[in-house]
């Protein structure tokens, strides 16, 4: 008798345990499509809007990538919640281990993810930029983790930063198996913290948040002139396939396209400063260079600072 009040004090306790880890971690986010873009690649395309609680933080393009030695992740989303739904769609399509991940840059909405990857996969290595490492370690990853609180109402809850724990440079190439990631790094672009990952064998992109597509970035961290160079030099490139931070994948159009808004801006501003208008004047003649861009999620809300930090950009370049 003993022994049977002892068995159900454990699993009582066992179900406490259950219901607390429960009450200490959102709902799970359901589970979206990974489309197919060659042989070796697949792509989950987010929503488009800004982090919320209908869409629970996921909102980017998490990479699927097949090599010979296992799986490689680029950008595994925003919430532990993000992460663990792009383990559940890989095993629609392998059933290899997760062997590497990529960051493209600190921005939360992009790696937070990784703590599910690190669960999975404890030993898995995590590559980033230095800059990006460093900045997180220095408050950029706890402000991300309280912002994806903040802004999905909690619907993030359960997330805990998981930094990269391997560097990576301009110019390295990473060999995984079969096939090589070469790394491109430019400086100051859309942060300082962007790597673009060229997956030669599948002539493929990751080109982070350097290249958005059917929607408009925030620019804060970045540089209009730094964003035209990583273009240009994703453009020199042998990929025929692009992968944005945000929105669909395809050919180079998309590349070509989210230049043309950056220039659009960029050249509004040229034309106010050389005719001695202030920067708040900036955004209508923007408004009418970029009018092809209006139905972008996130157009209203950024057209407006992007004028502004664009002049602030022109007029330092005078001096």
């Amino acid at each position: 008798m003993k022994y049977l009040q002892f068995m159900i004090l454990v699993g009582a306790a066992l179900l406490m345990n259950v219901a607390c880890a429960d009450i200490n971690k959102a709902a799970a986010i359901p589970d979206y499509p990974a489309d197919k873009l060659s042989d070796a690649a697949w792509v989950i395309h987010g929503p488009r809007e800004f982090p919320n609680p209908e869409n629970q933080g996921f909102m980017n393009n998490p990479g699927i990538v097949l090599t010979s030695a296992g799986v490689v992740i680029v950008d595994p989303g925003a919430t532990l919640q993000s992460g663990e739904m792009v383990l559940r769609v890989l095993k629609t399509i392998s059933d290899k281990p997760v062997v590497a991940v990529f960051n493209t840059h600190i921005h939360g909405d992009h790696w937070l993810g990784n703590q599910a990857m690190v669960a999975a996969w404890p030993k898995v290595k995590i590559y980033a930029h230095p800059e990006m490492i460093l900045e997180a370690r220095n408050g950029a990853a706890d402000t991300w983790v309280d912002l994806m609180d903040t802004m999905t109402k909690g619907a993030s809850k359960g997330t805990v930063a998981v930094l990269p724990n391997t560097e990576i440079n301009n110019g390295d190439t990473i060999k995984i198996g079969d096939t090589h990631f070469r790394i491109y790094h430019n400086g100051q672009a859309h942060t300082k913290t962007d790597i673009m990952i060229e997956v030669v064998e599948e002539q493929l992109m990751f080109l982070g948040d350097n290249v958005t597509y059917q929607r408009i970035p925030r620019m804060g961290d970045g540089s209009f002139r730094g964003n035209f160079e990583a273009i240009d030099i994703a453009l020199a490139s042998k990929a025929k396939l692009w992968v944005p931070g945000h929105g669909p994948s395809g050919d180079v159009a998309i590349v070509r396209s989210y230049r043309d808004y950056l220039n659009g801006v960029y050249q509004a501003a040229k034309h106010a400063f050389n005719n001695n208008m202030d920067s708040s004047e900036v955004r209508a003649i923007a408004e009418k260079n970029t009018a092809a861009f209006k139905g972008w999620n996130g157009y209203k809300d950024e057209i407006g600072r992007h004028g502004v930090q664009a002049y602030a950009e022109v007029e330092a370049a005078e001096f």
